[in-house]
């Protein structure tokens, strides 16, 4: 069973600070901070039966005889354990709790049968001033409705309006599932603040309700965590519930193992993520290629007016670079670009009317000193573009369109949506030869970066402890890029994939969903004869 008490403090890096993971020392005051107020963020535990449990039991000490509940209470408000010292002033305690602490701290679910006849037995004022407390933990659950009687179709949940590359595969899961006609509905589940929230290509499809068979969650496994966390059980009851998981590194963060408690399934996107979830997956684990459809793309009368839009030469060989430094500078690896671009195009031998390297990137919510030294560096060479602004999904294909070659020095990837997006441009690719983009980046459209593996910095990534990554041969790469410059120039033309198609991975999404809501519909028949 899936601690929550744990889970919640693997997504605060702010109470881990306080409290620790295993500091026992810490411990109540943890719970405390849980009770006065974790509840009010995170939703699960008002319905998780362990923590519900464990504030009903009794703690028995020189200090008197208190249940969990209470101690805790009490245990985080130092003014009221100054007003009422144990054991002398229990019954005064006591008194306070039942009255100002529920009025100020709302614990009513976590009181017993035998308190909330106490507490509705209260003379006035005390009625009327907890009648909102009481109201608020005092409903009808929604009536239960059991898989087999719920409609075919899925409940997509991630990031719908995210500028960002998960909200982008949450966005393209959708679009697959509607092309095979599959029903669907997106909930949103908000991203860190310091997210675009502008893609509205899909808001049409957006609810506040998921009542279909089948959850996706189409997000990380921790932020899948935090919908469970934050929102309760209620959206994964008497559903089949998948986890569309991405993930980077070669294994699994064991930290992130307690997550397959919330799934019925994985579905990853690569042959990388499946190697390492494969390892501590003990459910059903499916490889399932992601949609990547360019849609619309910003269109002007000609490439030279494209490239003077984006300030841009306009005959150069453009060698081209975006990711989101939110992600991860060091994983995405953008100084190895720049590193291999001077190496191969010697200033003495190549202006910016030439050859130049384009790096996009959305601007950071917060200083990163790698990044810095970058743009320093970018500014001391007029052949190295930084465009530092968040663009709109047509106007960024725009800027790749009108680059001549995508180059990917990256440590690590998952998927590599950037790079299926410029294969599909007609952009040819030179990219690292490891991880996720090696399911599509193959020759003639990409050249493979040699590399070689070494262990992940401890400040370099999330779960980065004993993990390994790919360090890319800065030579090999100037090589390719050198030869690509020297090799007769040719207008990128778009690609079509049929690998990457909505309808051909919607297809592969419907015959899995198939088979789950046949299978169940056989268990229950079954079992009920």
């Amino acid at each position: 069973m899936l601690d929550l008490k744990k889970l919640i403090l693997q997504l605060r890096p702010d109470l881990r600070a306080d409290f620790g993971f295993d500091q026992s020392i810490h411990a109540e005051q943890y719970l405390s901070w849980l009770i006065t107020s974790g509840i009010g963020e995170y939703h699960a535990l008002n319905d998780d039966l362990n923590f519900v449990s464990f504030m009903s039991s009794v703690r028995k000490s020189r200090q008197g005889s208190l249940t969990q509940l209470q101690w805790l209470i009490r245990l985080g408000r130092p003014d009221v354990q100054k007003a009422f010292p144990l054991p002398a002033k229990q019954d005064h305690f006591l008194e306070w709790f039942y009255t100002h602490g529920l009025q100020e701290h709302g614990y009513w679910q976590f009181l017993s049968p035998a308190e909330k006849e106490l507490v509705r037995s209260l003379p006035e004022p005390w009625p009327s001033r907890l009648a909102r407390v009481i109201a608020k933990h005092t409903h009808d659950p929604a009536p239960a409705v059991p898989f087999k009687r719920r409609t075919f179709g899925v409940n997509l949940i991630g990031y719908a309006f995210g500028q960002l590359g998960i909200g982008e595969d949450a966005r393209m899961a959708g679009r697959a599932l509607l092309a095979v006609d599959v029903p669907m509905t997106m909930l949103d589940f908000k991203p860190g603040d310091d997210i675009g929230q502008n893609d509205r290509s899909m808001a049409k499809h957006v609810s506040e309700r998921g009542d279909f068979a089948f959850n996706i969650f189409c997000l990380t496994a921790e932020e899948n965590g935090r919908f469970y966390a934050e929102r309760g059980r209620q959206q994964f009851t008497d559903r089949y519930n998948i986890g569309y998981w991405p993930w980077e590194l070669s294994a699994w963060p064991k930290e992130w193992r307690m997550m397959l408690e919330l799934v019925d399934e994985v579905w990853v996107s690569s042959q990388h993520t499946f190697d390492s979830v494969a390892t501590v997956c003990d459910k059903p684990l499916r490889l399932m290629p992601m949609a990547v459809e360019l849609g619309r793309v910003k269109r002007f009368t000609s490439r030279t007016k494209a490239r003077a839009h984006f300030g841009l030469p306009p005959k150069a060989r453009l060698f081209c670079f975006s990711f989101d430094l939110n992600s991860s500078v060091d994983r995405k690896n953008p100084q190895a670009c720049v590193e291999a671009f001077l190496t191969a195009f010697p200033k003495v031998e190549f202006d910016a009317e030439q050859v130049c390297l384009v790096i996009k990137a959305h601007k950071p919510s917060r200083q990163n000193v790698l990044w810095t030294q970058l743009k320093k560096l970018a500014s001391r060479d007029p052949r190295i573009h930084i465009i530092e602004q968040t663009l709109d999904r047509p106007e960024l294909l725009a800027l790749y369109q009108t680059c001549d070659c995508f180059v990917s020095l990256h440590r690590a990837e998952g998927f590599g949506r950037g790079l299926a997006e410029a294969i599909q441009l007609g952009l040819h690719v030179i990219c690292t030869g490891y991880s996720g983009n090696v399911d599509f980046c193959q020759p003639p459209h990409a050249d493979l970066v040699r590399y070689r593996l070494v262990r992940v910095g401890r400040d370099q990534y999330p779960h980065a402890q004993g993990q390994v990554w790919a360090k890319p041969d800065i030579k090999h790469a100037a090589s390719l890029m050198r030869q690509f410059v020297l090799t007769p120039a040719c207008k990128p033309l778009a690609i079509e994939f049929p690998r990457f198609s909505t309808e051909i991975v919607g297809k592969r999404y419907k015959k899995r969903l198939k088979e789950i809501y046949v299978q169940r519909a056989k268990a229950d028949l079954l079992f009920h004869t």
